[in-house]
């Protein structure tokens, strides 16, 4: 279970771990949302009660893996940064915010602090991003966010067009870091 998190963005913005209690706040933030979400293995928006119920049981914090940190204004979600432990010291970050609040700098303050916050409290030395080649808003939030550009990995990341994998294109993933007290050299 990570440490009890609530982080002051400003702004009246801030942000803590989301819980089963959260679904219908998730539901009301997916409800505008055409593009893959942070949620699931074939994320996708907008989500019904049971999609939510569904995603925020998935990404439980009492499991001690994988969970989700919602950045709220007040009591509406305006988005979420998920932290996926891959190894000892390491975990992926993602983040989503929903489409009318996305260009206001929402989601470089907020990968920013948890990105801060999982260096401090959960001890983490490593902690990367995946970003879909071309995706400038994203490319920009890690650059901002302090991230450096590892590698490409190619055909890496599915396109969920297909419910088979067999069946389904791939495409090219970047792979961005923040590593802590160690220095960092791109592999640009």
């Amino acid at each position: 279970m990570p440490p009890d998190l609530n982080l002051d963005l400003g702004d009246g913005l801030c942000m803590r771990v989301l819980v089963a209690e959260d679904a219908a706040m998730l539901v009301e933030a997916t409800s505008g949302e055409s593009d893959p979400a942070l949620w699931g293995p074939r994320p996708a928006g907008p989500y019904s009660l049971h999609d939510g119920q569904a995603a925020l049981a998935a990404w439980d914090p009492a499991a001690g893996g994988q969970f989700s940190i919602g950045i709220l204004d007040g009591q509406q979600l305006l988005g979420a940064v998920g932290l996926m432990p891959d190894r000892p010291g390491s975990a992926e970050l993602a983040y989503w915010i929903r489409p009318e609040q996305r260009g206001r700098g929402i989601a470089s303050r907020a990968v920013t602090a948890a990105t801060l916050w999982g260096h401090s409290n959960l001890g983490l030395t490593r902690i990367w991003l995946e970003i879909k080649p071309g995706n400038e808003p994203s490319l920009r939030v890690a650059h901002h966010a302090g991230y450096r550009f590892e590698r490409r990995l190619a055909q890496h990341c599915r396109d969920w067009s297909s419910e088979e994998a067999e069946h389904d294109s791939w495409h090219d993933c970047l792979i961005w870091a923040h590593v802590n007290g160690v220095p960092y050299k791109s592999a640009l």
